[in-house]
């Protein structure tokens, strides 16, 4: 009579095959969804610095086109260090009173207040007198992506340029 010894895999030989490649492939995934929600938090916060630069740069040309601003008498009444907030958009030049309204994307791709679908993104504008002559503005952009909220702030100075 001859001995056959088996050669082929156990049960349990084979279940810990199938737990390892399930673990792979778990793993793999996992770091495949990772990477796409950071690609897209990537651009979300490149179009967030884009509306906090636009915003300063707005009131910059504000600033720059307004009388009572080269006058330096639109923050004449204001005290030290008190705040005020707006909103602003790139088609309009005057400080819109604050509210928290998301800004809506229109089918060119303007962000604005006015027409379009809401979109993700909050902008809010805070102007604070420093001194007779220097204005800090602060930009602070924030918006959501799947359940988190996230920010940018910006800060800029603006000074009396003309007397």
């Amino acid at each position: 009579m001859f001995i056959k010894k088996d050669s082929g895999l156990s049960l349990i030989g084979v279940l810990i095959a199938i737990y390892i490649t399930g673990m792979g492939l778990v793993s793999v995934l996992a770091l495949a969804n990772m990477s796409i929600k950071g690609s897209y938090l990537g651009e979300t916060r490149l179009i967030a610095s884009g509306l906090a630069q636009e915003g300063v740069e707005i009131v910059r040309d504000i600033r720059r086109s307004n009388s009572d601003w080269i006058n330096w008498e639109w923050y004449g009444t204001i005290a030290t260090s008190t705040s005020q907030n707006f909103l602003v958009q790139y088609d309009n030049e005057d400080l819109i009173s604050f509210s928290e309204t998301p800004l809506k994307i229109d089918s060119n791709g303007f962000y604005q207040y006015d027409s379009g679908s809401n979109s993700n993104f909050y902008r809010k504008v805070t102007l604070t007198k420093k001194s007779f002559e220097e204005v800090r503005v602060m930009v602070e952009i924030k918006w959501k992506l799947k359940g988190d909220w996230y920010y940018l702030i910006v800060e800029d100075h603006l000074w009396k340029w003309k007397y």
